[in-house]
């Protein structure tokens, strides 16, 4: 009887490693070698190695229809930004056609495994064009973005609440695909580029290579001026100030220009979401392999720390602002791991 019970449990044991490695899910994340790329190749990788899942990751996808496919159910996961899941419970902006009600049943699908900031927003400019300020922006041709989208908006927010400048009509702003961005940078066409990165970012060391830089900061008297203060704490925003020495991996090449050797800027949020019907053991299994193996990923990847992989700081990450829910079971996980989920942000 005993040598029954005992092959019972090894063949109960073979049977769930079985069921955990035929758990197939699906996966979407934004740019290739960013921040929401690298983040769900991680997850893929500990949930295969810890055997709960095998995760098909797609990348170079618009986060905001992806957002969407994982709130009607078409996808399991996907990285997304904190904004969108805002704009979507209000029936604006990328989801205007699915107007207020629609839209706010459809937010309310969506729960948070884990934050982690996007990329924050940089002014760059060749030291040879004098622009060492957000001040000296005006009258110069400015790369701002893409036509349309965050990126956009965020450059404009960022150098009107810095220096008060209008784009159009105290500065020219340039609008181009991501694909050009680098060239119009570089052939000059623009006198300067207010863009989004992580740090270090893929695009400096090309830049670099061209001439010197200056990277530039927020004047410490605007940002912690009430316009900047609010912009900080509004949906998908969130706080992203360190000490100048932070950047000094870019070397002598790059000048980091602030008053008071730190540095202060915007960082746009986001994370990674699941249906809030997602099994909660699932989810919990998920968040906890992944916060496992941050030292791993730190390790392997030179912007993963400065992306606040790892933390759950509702300050941090703005989690609260735009109404964004951990799933159950995330919340479980990031507990257990020794971190204090706010109140605002479980649901």
């Amino acid at each position: 009887m005993k040598s029954i019970l005992i092959a019972g449990a090894a063949a109960l044991l073979v049977a769930g490693s079985a069921q955990a490695q035929s758990l197939k899910l699906t996966m979407t994340a934004a740019t290739p070698g960013g921040s929401t790329d690298i983040a769900a190749k991680n997850l893929a990788e500990v949930a295969a190695v810890n055997k709960i899942a095998t995760i098909q990751v797609q990348t170079g996808k618009t986060l905001t229809k992806t957002m969407r496919d994982v709130a009607e159910g078409r996808t399991d996961i996907t990285a997304g930004a904190m904004i969108l899941q805002f704009l979507m419970s209000k029936g604006l902006g990328p989801y205007s056609g699915l107007g207020k009600e629609k839209g706010k049943q459809l937010s309310e699908n969506l729960r948070l495994l884990y934050p982690y900031h996007l990329a924050s927003i940089y002014l760059i400019a060749f030291q040879s064009t004098g622009i060492d300020s957000f001040d000296k922006l005006k009258g110069k041709n400015v790369h701002n973005g893409p036509p349309r989208g965050g990126a956009l908006i965020a450059a404009r927010q960022v150098i009107r609440l810095s220096a008060g400048l209008e784009d159009g009509k105290d500065y020219t702003g340039k609008q181009v695909a991501w694909g050009q961005a680098t060239a119009i940078f570089l052939d000059r066409s623009v006198d300067a580029a207010v863009r989004p990165g992580t740090n270090p970012s893929e695009y400096m060391p090309i830049y670099m290579a061209a001439g010197k830089i200056n990277i530039v900061s927020v004047p410490k008297a605007k940002y912690e001026g009430a316009a900047w203060q609010k912009y900080l704490n509004a949906p998908g925003n969130a706080p992203a100030m360190f000490p100048v020495s932070e950047l000094a991996h870019y070397g002598e090449n790059a000048r980091i220009i602030s008053e008071d050797n730190m540095f202060r800027t915007v960082a746009n949020t986001g994370g990674d979401f699941v249906h809030k019907n997602m099994d909660k053991k699932l989810a919990k299994a998920l968040t906890a392999a992944f916060i496992k193996s941050i030292p791993d990923l730190q390790r392997k990847v030179p912007f993963a720390k400065a992306q606040r992989y790892g933390t759950v700081d509702n300050k941090e990450h703005g989690i609260c602002n735009g109404g964004v829910k951990l799933h159950a079971g995330a919340v479980e996980a990031w507990e257990e791991a020794g971190h204090k989920v706010a109140d605002c942000a479980k649901g």
